[in-house]
């Protein structure tokens, strides 16, 4: 099982970098009609979603519900994003906007990341639980400021060419992290026997990594 989820994982990485995949496009004219907004929201969950771009703005946004297989539902200031596993293949990508600032966490989903308006203001902590979760860079610097990850359940983080972080905090059991030509400050790596790391020689001799058997 958990051979199967890192397969699926990587398939999908594997179709970002052949630029199978069509990124959210914030100058597209209809963008805007087809958002609905979510203010004052500071924490996001998604769930069961298998294709996810997600773009730092200033308010959360999502786009509008117009079919059953996904839904959105507020609570206080958490906004709970989820596919309906009924749906039979259900592969339709769906575009988020979250804050900079966020906590996303994330089960049984993948995401793929795409620069904003803001750079180095972006300072997110993310969760994720059997999921993915890609910096691709495909479309020019993508800059962020402090980045937080824990990565559990054969999850997988990769951090492709064109990325910088300025201080990233990873965390990680059973799960892996890759990173390609990417430009990584401050590194700190907590990590199990059972994760893999796969980072170029001198960010590994910077990095602080703490192994745990928690």
């Amino acid at each position: 099982m958990l051979l199967f989820i890192t397969a699926i994982h990587l398939t999908l990485y594997a179709k970002y970098k052949a630029n199978d995949f069509t990124l959210y496009n914030s100058a597209d004219d209809q963008a805007a009609e087809a958002l609905q907004s979510f203010p004052n929201i500071l924490f996001v969950s998604v769930r069961n979603v298998p294709i996810a771009t997600v773009q730092f703005g200033d308010v959360a946004k999502a786009e509008k519900e117009k079919k059953d297989d996904i839904t959105y539902v507020r609570s206080g200031d958490t906004l709970q994003i989820s596919g309906n596993t009924n749906q039979e293949g259900f592969q339709r990508p769906v575009t988020l906007y979250v804050p900079a600032n966020v906590t996303l966490s994330a089960f049984n989903s993948s995401l793929t990341f795409a620069p904003g308006n803001k750079t180095a203001q972006n300072n997110p902590s993310i969760y994720l639980q059997k999921s993915s979760a890609v910096f691709p860079g495909l479309k020019g610097a993508f800059q962020l400021g402090h980045l937080s990850i824990q990565a559990v359940d054969s999850s997988l983080v990769v951090f492709d060419e064109n990325t910088q972080v300025n201080q990233l905090d990873l965390r990680l059991s059973n799960s892996s992290v890759q990173s390609i030509e990417s430009r990584i400050g401050q590194l700190s790596i907590v990590t199990d026997s059972l994760s893999r790391i796969s980072l170029p020689a001198h960010q590994l001799l910077k990095a602080t990594i703490k192994n745990t058997t928690e």
